[in-house]
């Protein structure tokens, strides 16, 4: 068991124990502790490292942008928390260090395009919705990147593609 969700459990434990006739089952809430720490963790980091790097506004451009996609088309998951605290971490302050070099709009562009079509034939990537849905996930997430076709932002650009490469599944085996 990591870290994280060990820390999780043990206060999911005391608050259930504070009020055990809560509706919310046991598991449930040290799942929701488990994902409030991680994002914290992400988040304050991340932003202190782009303070430092004198890119806040940048990262905190991604702190938006990558998840609010991520949440609505899913994707790929590391399997330690730790790898994806440090993944996270690092990424979001490298996109806007690699935006910095992105100078020409047509690099923008086929950085959007190109994570719409990923969106478009990928999406959704977990448990997301029942196949009904499946449509309204490509759209919306479709519709979240299309928003950079207006903006033509390069931290955009590079945020939204690297999301959607997390949607693509590789097969196991052969």
């Amino acid at each position: 068991m990591n870290w994280s969700r060990k820390l999780a459990d043990n206060l999911a434990v005391r608050i259930h124990s504070a009020n055990p006739h809560h509706s919310v089952s046991l598991p449930v809430q040290s799942y929701g502790i488990e994902t409030i720490i991680i994002s914290t963790i992400n988040t304050s980091v991340a932003l202190l490292l782009g303070i430092l790097l004198e890119q806040a506004l940048e990262v905190l451009t991604v702190i938006i942008a990558f998840p609010l996609l991520r949440f609505i088309t899913g994707g790929r998951h590391f399997s330690s928390p730790t790898v994806c605290i440090a993944t996270t971490i690092i990424g979001f302050n490298v996109i806007p260090i690699l935006a910095q070099y992105v100078h020409s709009t047509v690099a923008t562009l086929i950085l959007t395009i190109g994570s719409l079509l990923l969106c478009i034939v990928y999406a959704p990537q977990g448990n997301r919705a029942i196949v009904k849905q499946h449509q309204i996930i490509k759209l919306a997430g479709g519709a979240i990147i299309a928003v950079n076709l207006l903006v033509m932002s390069p931290v955009l650009a590079i945020a939204f593609f690297l999301q959607a490469l997390t949607l693509i599944q590789f097969k196991k085996g052969g």
